[in-house]
Parts: C-alpha cells; sequence; structure tokens
C-alpha cells in the first residue's frame, strides 16, 4: 500500500512537472510571437500617399489654393490616415509638392509675406506672390499642410509635426531625378505625402 501511494505520488510529481514545461513554452511561445508582431509593425514602410490631377486633385493655374472638391476628397484622405499614424507610431508628415516645367512668372514676395501665416493660422492668406516653381510648389504644399492640421486635431489620435516642403518641377512621377522640360505635364503636378518616425531618422 505504501509502494502504492509513492508511485502514486511520484506519477503526480512528474505530470505536474510536465505542466510546468508546456505552460513556460506556452508562456515563451506567445512572448516571441508578441516580440516577433511588434518587429514586423516598426519594420512596415508606411504608405506613400500621392495627390494627383487625374484623381482630382487640382489646383488652378499658378494658384496655391484649394477648391471646395480638393477640399472634399482631401477630408477623406485625412480620415483614412488616421489608422496609418497610429499603426506606424507616425510622428511627423511630410508634403511635397510637385510642378511641371511650366515656367512661373512674376515677382515673389514670400520673404516678405509669408511670416505672416503663422499668425493667421489655417487656410494660406490672400496675396502672396510666387516668382518660381520652387515658391508655387512650396505654396501648395503650405495649403494641404494646413488643411491635414486643422482637420488631423479633432481626431482620436496623437497629433504628427506636419512640415511642407517643395520639390519644384525636378522629380518626375516615379520619383527620379528629372528636371521637366517647360510644356505642360498633368502627371507631375502633384502633391505627396510621406510619413516617417523619429526611430527611422536615428
Amino acid at each position: 500500500m505504501v509502494k502504492s501511494n509513492q508511485s502514486s505520488e511520484q506519477q503526480l510529481r512528474q505530470w505536474m512537472g510536465y505542466t510546468d514545461i508546456l505552460a513556460s513554452s506556452f508562456l515563451i511561445l506567445m512572448l516571441v510571437t508578441v516580440v516577433s508582431s511588434l518587429n514586423n509593425a516598426t519594420n512596415q514602410k508606411p504608405p506613400l500617399i500621392k495627390l494627383t490631377e487625374a484623381q482630382s486633385f487640382k489646383f488652378e493655374t499658378g494658384s496655391y489654393k484649394l477648391s471646395q472638391e480638393f477640399k472634399n476628397r482631401l477630408n477623406r484622405v485625412t480620415t483614412n490616415m488616421v489608422s496609418d499614424i497610429t499603426k506606424y507610431r507616425i510622428d511627423t508628415i511630410e508634403v511635397i509638392g510637385h510642378t511641371d516645367g511650366q515656367p512661373s512668372p512674376g515677382i515673389s514676395n514670400l520673404d516678405i509675406k509669408l511670416q505672416n501665416q503663422f499668425e493667421n493660422g489655417g487656410e494660406l492668406i490672400d496675396g502672396l506672390l510666387t516668382g518660381s516653381n520652387v515658391d508655387l510648389g512650396l505654396l501648395r504644399a503650405l495649403s494641404v499642410a494646413a488643411f491635414l492640421r486643422e482637420k488631423l486635431k479633432h481626431k482620436e489620435v496623437v497629433m504628427p509635426t506636419i512640415l511642407a516642403y517643395s520639390a519644384s518641377s525636378l522629380i518626375d512621377s516615379n520619383g527620379k531625378y528629372q528636371p521637366a522640360d517647360p510644356s505642360p505635364q498633368s502627371q507631375r503636378r502633384r502633391i505627396e505625402i510621406r510619413f516617417t518616425r523619429n526611430q527611422d531618422l536615428k
């Protein structure tokens, strides 16, 4: 009888040992899965958003003002951006204005008047004059950036820094350095929205 009890206790201890090993293995497997998922999310690249004339994101010739149709479409894009900002832990959005090679005549007053924009907030102030495609690309990027900033602040998302740049007519629609000729080229006229995060810059 004593031997039978000892045998039962030994079997019980062995079984408990097996269950401990199984439980530990399961926890390790879960931990590896979670870490792997986090690494995959970190290494994934967020999408590049292109606002093209073919999608009805169109500016009037020489203008940086957003039409109502442009705003309506951009509002839908902004709504979809919220999930990307959260998913990829985005803290910076870069808005880049691209133009074609048609000359942008005139005398720029941006050095004098653009600083007033930061006091005005929201949409760009009237009366800004461009003297080049660099100026025009920048103002268009600033218009889109101001719209995004206004819309995103009302969303349930950590507000990223939004920066505006101009690529002028130097980059083609495939992202290659290819200065444009002076002819109209609608495929070059676009706004690109890029997502970045600080750890990508370290």
